[in-house]
């Protein structure tokens, strides 16, 4: 596949079956140019705790050349599909990672009743400002459609250099998929006073590539409350960074808080 490395990891979707009759089941959503790679250390925690966790690969993640060609309304399609896969449990919970935090939310606010809890692993409500200024100039600019894709120096947004060499993320980001995310982030935005579930919101005190306080803002916008980690090691991708077993001792531990199918309030407000 374009832009993915074979001697990289596996970001190949994959259902872990968690404990035999478990009656959990999370559902682990990517990143913009990410892969279920992104996920894997959070879902290899919670499904020794008996947890079936299933990670798609959202539509057009499988080129920069696909992603170029599809919208935020086509992936949160396939996040809706794996949503509707799963079925029924004790209790369902979506973690999501970047812009798979953007897409849990809009599950969450659409299906009330059948989405238990949220964990947010860097949103990505608000890019820091070379992002926004891309995106403006893609949404707004019909020229910025003919520019070469934005290569990642570096790679992925991870400080971690071993994981960072092995994330099989694509290696560049269509302009047009970043005017994409923009309209997803408002179209979210509008949605998240109408998430009542309960809510883990972490975010990397090195994140290069969203805000900490577009993380803060949706964990105190969100309608059912959220509890706000900040990981102080980690930059965007929490799930692989250096901070990630605390941030899937976080996510664990969360899950063993929510009620079966009852919502209620996080244990700790946003500050």
């Amino acid at each position: 596949m374009a832009g993915r490395d074979q001697a990289r990891g596996d970001g190949s979707p994959f259902d872990l079956p968690g404990r035999p009759g478990g009656a959990d089941v999370a559902l682990l959503l990517h990143g913009l140019t990410g892969s279920p790679f992104e996920l894997r250390p959070v879902a290899e925690r919670i499904a020794q705790a008996g947890v079936r966790c299933v990670a798609p690969l959202l539509p057009g993640h499988e080129s920069p050349e696909a992603l170029a060609r599809t919208s935020w309304l086509d992936w949160l399609a396939g996040a809706r599909e794996a949503l509707l896969g799963l079925g029924e449990a004790r209790r369902t919970l979506i973690v999501g990672s970047s812009m798979g935090a953007l897409a849990a939310c809009a599950l969450a606010a659409e299906n009330p009743g059948r989405v238990d809890g949220l964990a947010l692993l860097a949103p990505a409500l608000e890019l820091m400002p070379l992002g926004r200024v891309a995106g403006w100039l893609s949404r707004h600019t019909p020229v910025a459609r003919l520019l070469p894709n934005i290569h990642k120096r570096g790679g992925s947004d991870v400080g971690d250099r071993a994981m960072r060499a092995a994330n099989p993320c694509m290696d560049s980001v269509p302009f047009r998929a970043v005017a994409e995310l923009q309209a997803f982030q408002e179209h979210v935005d509008a949605l998240l006073p109408r998430v009542r579930c309960p809510a883990l919101v972490v975010a990397g005190a090195l994140d290069g590539t969203v805000t900490v306080a577009g993380a803060r803002r949706m964990a105190g916008r969100l309608g059912g409350g959220a509890r706000f980690v900040l990981l102080p090691r980690s930059r965007h991708l929490v799930g692989i960074d250096f901070d990630r077993d605390r941030c899937a001792a976080e996510v664990a531990s969360f899950l063993e808080s929510i009620p079966a199918h009852g919502g209620g309030r996080a244990r700790e407000t946003a500050r």
